[in-house]
């Protein structure tokens, strides 16, 4: 569980290695997802705005990601659903690295 609720975890670094070999972690207020050989960055999944005031709840051994808010209403979950293809990152454009390895193999 790692909060993001009260603004004091912007410096927060947490790592967790998901059941289907994806590797996640929170960094600088942003969860980001991460190549699992390399650990170099893959893509954003949930961006700070969206983290603001939510804390990342991994549940089921590794295999649900869930943002949890808790308001004077109750508590809200939003459960992060994996895109297609097993990422979880969000593609706003393609990734440099995935365009050379396609270029590579092209060639």
């Amino acid at each position: 569980l790692v909060s993001v609720a009260d603004g004091t975890s912007e410096g927060v670094v947490c790592w967790w290695h998901m059941s289907d070999g994806r590797v996640l972690g929170v960094h600088d207020g942003l969860l980001v997802e991460y190549d699992d050989e390399t650990l170099a960055p893959l893509g954003v999944v949930v961006d700070k705005q969206q983290m603001e005031g939510r804390e990342v709840v991994i549940t089921d051994s590794g295999k649900v990601v869930m943002l949890v808010k808790e308001t004077e209403d109750g508590i809200t979950t939003e459960v992060v659903h994996p895109n297609d293809d097993g990422s979880y990152w969000r593609k706003f454009q393609r990734n440099k690295l995935a365009r050379t390895r396609e270029k590579e193999r092209e060639a």
